[in-house]
């Protein structure tokens, strides 16, 4: 069925000091895709050599598509980093290690999407705007019901960094 979801349509909460809004979600195509708009905090303006966590992860049967529309922010594929700009977008296949910074000072708004939809519902159940809730949480979920892993080592090798307009 053909649906329009306004600006302020969906399923919007806070997590950490990030904003998520679940414009589509898994449940509503019947598994095949999810689409959300994530504000990405402001966070410390890191330039230099200075220390990065991309938080490296990977998704063995989801794969994630990125694509910036507001914001610079420095993406790990595998060990290459990527300085994404408006108008950028990743596609991360299963399997790829891959995780993100935002080092500019500023947010970053971008809209992420799953294939197969269905990952989107654990950030809404773990979210940070509400009570904490019982059970394994988010990460331990994730590795059960989504073949994830989090918490990978951080690459030692980054390859150099790439400007926006190079293709990985």
């Amino acid at each position: 069925m053909a649906k329009v979801i306004r600006k302020s349509g969906g399923v919007s909460f806070q997590d950490e000091d990030d904003r998520v809004r679940i414009i589509v979600s898994g449940s509503e195509t019947d598994g095949r895709y999810s689409l959300l708009e994530w504000t990405v905090a402001a966070g410390e303006k890191i330039t230099g050599d200075q220390p990065r966590n991309y938080g490296p992860h990977i998704h063995r049967e989801c794969e994630e598509g990125f694509f910036i529309r507001s914001g610079t922010l420095e993406f790990l594929i595998d060990e290459t980093v990527a300085t994404l700009r408006p108008g950028d977008y990743v596609r991360v296949p299963p399997g790829v290690i891959h995780g993100y910074q935002n080092t500019s000072g500023k947010p970053v708004v971008m809209l992420v999407s799953f294939y197969p939809g269905g990952f989107e519902e654990l950030f809404l159940k773990h979210r940070t705007d509400q009570p904490k809730i019982e059970g394994p949480g988010f990460l331990a979920e994730a590795t059960r019901d989504y073949d994830s892993e989090f918490g990978l080592p951080h690459p030692a090798n980054l390859k150099a960094k790439l400007s926006s307009d190079q293709e990985h």
